[in-house]
């Protein structure tokens, strides 16, 4: 063999050597840039996931915070609405004609069955108007007069407070309202506007 022929073989081996590392190194980087790029897109993929986690429990918490004070101020309306009924209903007691006024709170007196002596203390309207005849009808059922009228109004609008040695039965009409308010909420709500 000649040098020739022998430096073209060298040639042509390292040329074909060089070109079998080129494609592996070719084909490494290809594989390393394929990992690369599934990386990322896992990368990607993870960041968008917990993305959209964070908008999704940011949305439910705004969502929650919105139904939260859309019911409050649906409870607001309704017990604006029940302190009006309330008040309508305390207007209408005190503006009955005189006799049904005054039937209503024999009525009332009547139910408490005191058989000692009580003072019956009214509102000023009351104390001047049915205050005397309410008196006098209720000693009137009886063998003797337990009941006196007091000589000064009490702070009520209607109704009437009555006052023994040892004790005293609040019947106003703000006291009877305050007692409609304990019903639980929802049993008056249900009285005003149904199911």
């Amino acid at each position: 063999m000649t040098l020739e022929r022998i430096n073209a073989r060298l040639l042509e081996d390292a040329r074909k050597e060089a070109e079998g590392l080129t494609q592996a190194a070719e084909s490494g980087l290809e594989m390393k840039l394929n990992r690369e790029e599934l990386s990322l897109k896992e990368g990607v993929e993870k960041g968008l996931h917990a993305l959209r986690k964070e908008v999704r429990e940011k949305n439910e918490k705004t969502l929650s915070l919105l139904r939260s004070n859309y019911k409050k101020q649906i409870l607001e309306r309704k017990n604006s609405i029940i302190d009006r009924v309330f008040e309508e209903a305390i207007d209408g007691i005190v503006s009955l004609e005189r006799q049904e006024y005054l039937a209503l709170l024999e009525e009332w007196l009547e139910r408490l069955k005191v058989e000692e002596k009580a003072e019956l203390m009214l509102s000023n309207k009351d104390l001047r108007g049915v205050g005397p005849e309410l008196v006098r009808k209720a000693n009137d059922s009886r063998t003797e007069d337990i009941f006196s009228l007091a000589t000064s109004a009490v702070n009520i609008r209607g109704g009437f407070i009555l006052r023994t040695k040892g004790y005293e039965i609040d019947r106003s009409l703000e006291c009877i309202i305050s007692h409609l308010r304990e019903e639980p909420l929802s049993d008056v709500a249900e009285k005003l506007f149904g199911k």
